[in-house]
């Protein structure tokens, strides 16, 4: 079992927090308003799609053989995901949608970017307040993506799962802040 695990296992983790281990140090941050706002809004966006709210979800444990298991904003599962217990496996992820918690977080920037790329998660969404654009990355590869677009909020941002289902997003109402508050 790993401490994530035992962690979520044990109701250990306080309500509005998100927990997630990385280089063997276990990090708690608080969700920002901005992070939850922006998730509603992608979550919106994906139900508005027609995927199922069983196949959507934010900060639930998915592991990653061999290295630290992760808790994305949200995650969009394939149709035949298993879970197991309370988490599911990085192969049934079909794409991850995160929102930094600080500007140039290294975190969302370059950890998962090699790691969910390495695990061939298709579609790996970076939604920053503090940038006020949507980094928009597909084609995974050992050291990351194969393209990245980035979009600035007010403009629309497609994306099509391996499953062939088709989610827009709007990025005109998705909240920004001021790099200085982070």
């Amino acid at each position: 079992m790993s401490v994530m695990s035992d962690l979520i296992e044990r109701g250990a983790v306080p309500e509005g927090y998100k927990v997630e281990v990385f280089d063997g140090r276990v990090i708690m941050t608080p969700q920002s308003p901005e992070q939850d706002w922006t998730v509603s809004d992608v979550k919106d966006a994906v139900k508005a799609a027609g995927i199922a709210r069983e196949r959507v979800f934010g900060d639930v444990l998915i592991t990653f053989p061999g290295e630290n298991d992760a808790a994305p904003d949200l995650t969009i599962i394939g149709f035949d995901a298993e879970r197991r217990k309370n988490s599911y496996s990085c192969v049934d992820v079909l794409a991850v949608v995160e929102v930094p918690s600080e500007p140039e977080d290294e975190k969302d920037y370059v950890r998962n970017v090699r790691k969910y790329g390495r695990f061939g998660i298709d579609v790996y969404m970076i939604a920053d307040p503090f940038k006020q654009a949507v980094t928009l990355m597909s084609e995974p590869h050992a050291a990351g993506y194969g393209r990245v677009l980035e979009i600035p909020y007010g403009e629309p941002v497609s994306f099509t799962l391996a499953t062939g289902e088709r989610v827009k997003v709007d990025t005109s109402t998705f909240p920004v802040r001021d790099a200085q508050e982070g």
